[in-house]
């Protein structure tokens, strides 16, 4: 054997890409030789998607009617080998609901540690998942560790009778796991839960999808933790003027470390939570605007708060608003102003181009995803003015076809700006208005855009996909995907043959 295959970290790197072909490979690789058994058993026991293959290392264990007993004379087996394997365990996502007697629990516990402190069976864990219908008390036991650093809880939002093991599964988790960064909570919590989370103040990642269950005074705790960097919160329920008075009460800097934020809310909350960012923090920005009975939509004070508190850092932004078309009055007249909007607008509205222009003074924004069932109105000059201040720009998706027919929309002209003006764009996603397209029409000293190579319209394409394929390779000579709407998709599919398999029509 090549000496080189004895070396711990190379054949760990090996047996990294082994794991890939399935767990057969790496349990041949464990019985080939001493030199390789820990690695493979590490890498064969890394992770796992229920607690069962732990219980059959427990001597005694027996599956009988769907349940986990133990039928064994003995009361104290031998767990040596269950922490021969227990030990390498890193990843446990509790996938599937696994019955086991009470008996078994007990039989770990009194082995291990006494019952006042909480009980750690897989000292290497690092991260878990687990949710309360597929968890009972056992389940949060085989989820404890003081190397925990992830932790994924799906709680779900019917009423339960009872949750207590949840609530001591946290206690546990907060006095064990001192390294714990990231958090992950969906459903409704009850008042001692969220006590818990947001006593978390060390965490760095926090998700929180809580629907009502979340307070006012919840997120003014989570505000001040000073390690948070990644957030992601639901608040459309709670009202504007309760969060304005709490967050003029508090006296400590409110996200501080907050680097990237994806909340959900009404526009209103959006504005009052964008303005305690500090300056020149936030990175990522995923903004879901809902509609909320009694609430106008009023973008204005959201997108200037973007601009001013994030004109030097923000690198990704995508702006989200749904409505259901059926139920609504549209009010597209707002799409057309001149100036700013001053304030609440009626609901149900385009956003206003006059309030998205502000997002031009993002210097270096690579990423701005639009996704509106109204899109705003846009022209081509419009664009122009829109992008002329991103020249770092990589990703660009605008491409929301509006369900109302509008006095503005962009044209297959708008190409030839987005060539000169992101020169460093990779991927678009645009809806542009393709009748006409002519390759003819492209003035002579536009430049060709040598970095695009994904372009998909949410649009129908134009009866002649020879000339916009021309227009297209001129304008992008190293595009590589063209796509289109599904509904269209026969049409789509001529532009690409002739770009692939015609490439003597595109000079």
């Amino acid at each position: 054997m090549q000496r080189a295959l004895l070396i711990d970290e190379i054949i760990r790197h090996i047996f990294h890409f082994s794991a890939e072909e399935g767990l057969a490979t790496l349990n041949a690789l464990a019985r080939c030789c001493r030199t390789w058994e820990d690695p493979a058993l590490d890498y064969l026991w890394t992770r796992l998607s229920s607690i069962a293959p732990l219980l059959k290392l427990i001597p005694g264990v027996e599956l009988v009617n769907r349940m986990y007993v133990f039928q064994a004379t003995d009361p104290t087996p031998d767990l040596t080998r269950f922490h021969f394997y227990a030990s390498r365990v890193k990843h446990i996502s509790h996938q599937r609901k696994v019955h086991v007697h009470p008996l078994i629990l007990s039989i770990l516990r009194g082995r291990l540690l006494p019952s006042t402190h909480p009980t750690v069976m897989l000292p290497s864990l690092r991260s878990v998942k687990l949710s309360t219908s597929n968890c009972d008390e056992i389940h949060a036991c085989l989820s404890i560790s003081g190397a925990l650093s992830k932790l994924d809880i799906d709680l779900g939002f019917k009423t339960r009778t009872s949750n207590e093991h949840i609530v001591q599964y946290l206690q546990d988790v907060v006095k064990t796991a001192s390294g714990l960064q990231h958090l992950s909570v969906r459903g409704s919590l009850t008042g001692p839960l969220m006590g818990l989370v947001s006593s978390m103040c060390n965490i760095h990642t926090l998700s929180l999808r809580l629907g009502p269950s979340l307070t006012t005074d919840a997120l003014l705790a989570i505000s001040s933790f000073s390690n948070l960097s990644e957030l992601e919160i639901h608040v459309g329920h709670i009202a504007g003027d309760d969060l304005s008075a709490a967050f003029a009460e508090n006296n400590t800097p409110l996200f501080p470390s907050l680097t990237q934020l994806h909340i959900r809310a009404h526009t209103p909350l959006l504005a009052i939570i964008l303005d305690k960012i500090p300056i020149d923090a936030l990175n990522a920005l995923h903004i879901e605007a809902e509609e909320t009975v009694g609430v106008p939509v009023a973008w204005g004070p959201v997108l200037r708060n973007i601009s001013t508190r994030a004109s030097n850092s923000l690198r990704d932004l995508t702006i989200e608003h749904h409505i259901e078309i059926d139920e609504m009055e549209l009010d597209v007249s707002s799409a057309y102003t001149i100036g700013p909007s001053l304030g609440p607008v009626k609901t149900n509205t385009q956003i206003p181009f006059s309030d998205l222009q502000t997002l031009g003074s993002l210097r270096h924004l690579s990423k701005f995803v639009l996704d509106t069932t109204l899109p705003p109105a846009i022209s081509d000059e419009n664009l122009t003015t829109l992008i002329k201040g991103w020249p770092k720009l990589q990703y660009l998706d605008i491409g929301s076809a509006s369900p109302v027919s509008q006095a503005k929309s962009l044209t297959f002209r708008s190409l030839c700006t987005l060539a000169i003006r992101t020169p460093k764009l990779i991927s678009l996603v645009v809806a542009p208005e393709l009748k006409g397209c002519d390759p003819t029409t492209i003035p002579v000293d536009t430049p060709s855009q040598h970095t695009l190579t994904r372009l998909t319209f949410a649009c129908a394409p134009p009866s002649d996909s020879v000339k916009l394929a021309q227009y297209l390779h001129r304008l992008f000579p190293m595009l590589i995907e063209v796509d289109g709407l599904p509904e269209h998709e026969e049409g789509w599919s001529e532009v690409r043959n002739v770009m692939r398999l015609s490439p003597e029509l595109l000079s």
